[in-house]
């Protein structure tokens, strides 16, 4: 399959769960969004969680090339604090769709999907890497919690809000006292 068509296929995955409704990543809701048949997907996806993973992989490598972005560096010269840094920046600016919300937490109920996306964690934020990553921990931990927030609608969170967070989490990154 061609890097193209597999890309608008994922994609297609992506907007099917990222619909209001809320609708299942199934091969027919797929195959109906990308403009392809239920035996075309197939062709591409032999199974639904080959599917599944080549999304959750689809995601992930976004993420991964929006992160490196925000890095402004190669990931492997990179240190933990420049990682967390850019991490806050990415999730506080809206990164994550509720579409890829949906779909890691399929991951994390089934646990044979969640190798890439535990790859790109381990990758990214190896916390046990660092002298005392508890300052860090922190920031990601509220990071997380932002997106996830915001993903799910469990709150709606203003642009001024937005911003005092971020700024609240790069001071202590940078080891300032918050009040």
């Amino acid at each position: 399959m061609r890097p193209s068509n597999r890309s608008d296929i994922l994609d297609a995955a992506l907007r099917v769960v990222d619909r209001a409704e809320g609708a299942d990543i199934t091969y027919d809701s797929v195959a109906r969004e990308a403009g392809l048949t239920k035996a075309g997907l197939m062709y591409h996806f032999p199974s639904k969680d080959a599917m599944m993973i080549a999304i959750i992989e689809h995601v992930v490598g976004r993420w991964q090339a929006e992160l490196l972005d925000v890095l402004g560096a190669p990931l492997e010269g990179s240190t933990l604090e420049d990682r967390v840094r850019a991490f806050v920046h990415f999730a506080g600016s809206g990164g994550v769709t509720q579409g890829e919300f949906v779909v890691f937490s399929e991951a994390v109920r089934r646990p044979t999907l969640s190798q890439p996306w535990l790859d790109y964690l381990r990758r990214w934020f190896d916390f046990a890497a660092d002298a005392d990553p508890t300052p860090l921990l922190l920031v990601w931990l509220a990071t997380n919690g932002l997106w996830i927030s915001e993903a799910t609608g469990v709150l709606d969170v203003s642009d001024v809000q937005r911003e005092r967070l971020v700024a609240l989490m790069l001071r202590v990154i940078d080891g300032e006292t918050v009040s």
